[in-house]
């Protein structure tokens, strides 16, 4: 986790978890990263943009940027003697000027906060928040509140011997679970779903006509052939005693948040490419699915190289101090 030494700690507007602020201090304390805390204000249409009170024009924008700028330097006030994180108040679309503000400053990893799901199946997840996932091009850490007492993390990968870039993801998320892993003392799971491809089809279609039988020997072969990818890609990062390996069969987008439920985990390091290879990466479904569905933190990321649609400001309206 020493890799990030740029953090942002995106606010969602007007409100930021103390859980986040606490957890991104700490990580910038370990790491002697550089801590920047960033809330947006929504730009108010012109006709209310100003209000004049007996003679006195009061831009209500700009006492909105100021006041979110000085309850940000409150909440930093009550984490500790710190004195050199930088805060930032923009103007315009919560998670574009989060992205934008990425990109211009080299920002290396996003935190933010999310409340608890109570009800995986349904999308919990804030759509600001769906599109920092999307778009961001450095890691996104959703944060949730977590009950467990002990820490449990579960890297969810996908070992494709045929697609360098997905196995260079698979790779980062591995580095990253086991160095978290480490950092805090917890256990190290890694999961992957699988299935025979077309197996239904295999056996029911009268077009292939293959015997019940041979589809069962294909179906053992492909569970060897994952398993043994998915040692081969962990035996690079850690030992098999330092981390638990867990193949499940059926569709990633619902097995693997049973799994994740079934191992009481505080947080999934996932990629979150749906097709590679191509300018512009896209998240996938399957992805989407996982991310809705998890009641736990999520640290997202995408393979090098990865370019956000989301375009540089022209300009942008901004307040920007250190607190001091």
């Amino acid at each position: 986790m020493d890799r990030f030494k740029n953090i942002l700690v995106a606010a969602a507007p007007g409100h930021l978890e103390p859980l986040t602020l606490r957890a991104a201090v700490e990580l910038a304390d370990a790491n002697g990263a550089r801590l920047t805390v960033s809330d947006v204000v929504m730009p108010l249409p012109g006709w209310r943009r100003t209000v004049n009170v007996e003679g006195r024009v009061i831009d209500i924008e700009a006492a909105m940027v100021i006041e979110r700028e000085e309850r940000l330097a409150r909440m930093l006030g009550n984490t500790g003697d710190r004195t050199d994180v930088e805060v930032t108040v923009t103007v315009g679309e919560p998670f574009i000027e989060v992205i934008r503000q990425v990109v211009r400053d080299g920002h290396d990893l996003v935190m933010v906060g999310e409340p608890a799901v109570e009800n995986p199946g349904v999308p919990q997840l804030s759509s600001g928040v769906m599109h920092l996932l999307r778009k961001c091009p450095s890691p996104v850490w959703v944060m949730r509140p977590s009950a467990n007492r002990k820490c449990r993390i579960l890297a969810l990968v996908d070992p494709d011997p045929s697609d360098p870039i997905r196995n260079g993801l698979n790779d980062l998320v591995m580095e990253l679970a086991t160095s978290l892993a480490t950092r805090e003392q917890g256990e190290l799971h890694v999961g992957n779903a699988w299935s025979l491809a077309g197996e239904a089809t295999l056996r029911s279609s009268s077009y292939v006509g293959l015997p019940g039988p041979i589809v069962d020997v294909m179906v053992h072969e492909t569970e060897i052939a994952r398993h043994r990818e998915l040692e081969t890609l962990t035996s690079r990062h850690t030992t098999e005693s330092d981390c638990s390996i867990h193949l499940v069969a059926g569709e990633p987008g619902d097995a693997l948040p049973r799994l994740a439920d079934q191992l009481d985990i505080g947080l999934i390091v996932m990629g979150t490419v749906g097709r590679t290879g191509l300018r512009g990466l896209i998240m996938g479904n399957t992805a989407e699915t996982i991310l809705r569905s998890v009641r736990c933190s999520v640290l997202a990321v995408k393979p090098e190289g990865f370019v956000t649609p989301v375009k540089k400001a022209k300009r942008s309206k901004k307040n920007k101090k250190g607190r001091s």
